[in-house]
C-alpha cells in the first residue's frame, strides 16, 4: 500500500513543479518578489525600505534558486522512498535518473513559457538537489 501512496505523492510533486514552469516569467517573478518581500518583512523589519533594486534582485534570484533546489530535493526523497517501498534492485540509480529525466523536462517546459529559457545550470541544480533528498531520504531509513 505504502508504494501506491509514495508513486502518487511523486507524481503530484512532478505536477506541481511542472506547473511553476508553465508561469510566465511575469508571474514566477511576482512570486518570488512576493515570498522574498514577507520572509523580509517577517524576519528583518526594515531590510526592504534599506535595500537598493541591485540587492532585492540578488535575493530574488537566491530564493529562486533555493526553491529550485529544495523542489528537487524533495522529489528526490519521494523517489527514493517510492522505490524503497518497490524494492527495486538498483533503486538509487533509479530514482537518480528519474530525478534528472524530471528536471530536463522541467526546463524543457520552460521554453513553453513566455519570457522563461531552459538552462543547464538549472538542471545541474535541480539535480543536486534531487541527489540530497535521496541521500536523506535512504540515510533516514537505516
Amino acid at each position: 500500500m505504502k508504494k501506491y501512496l509514495y508513486s502518487i505523492l511523486t507524481l503530484c510533486w512532478v505536477a506541481l513543479i511542472f506547473s511553476f514552469s508553465l508561469q510566465p516569467a511575469d508571474a514566477s517573478s511576482q512570486v518570488s518578489s512576493g515570498l522574498l518581500r514577507t520572509l523580509l518583512e517577517t524576519f528583518l523589519p526594515g531590510l526592504v525600505e534599506r535595500l537598493s533594486a541591485a540587492q532585492l534582485e540578488m535575493l530574488e534570484f537566491l530564493v529562486r534558486k533555493c526553491a529550485h533546489f529544495t523542489e528537487f530535493a524533495i522529489l528526490g526523497a519521494l523517489s527514493a522512498l517510492t522505490v524503497a517501498q518497490m524494492r527495486l534492485r538498483r533503486g538509487r540509480l533509479c530514482a537518480i535518473a528519474f530525478c534528472v529525466l524530471v528536471a530536463c523536462a522541467d526546463e524543457m517546459i520552460q521554453l513553453c513559457s513566455d519570457g522563461r529559457a531552459a538552462r543547464l545550470v538549472d538542471v545541474l541544480l535541480d539535480s543536486a538537489g534531487a541527489l540530497v533528498g535521496i541521500w536523506v531520504a535512504f540515510w533516514m531509513r537505516r
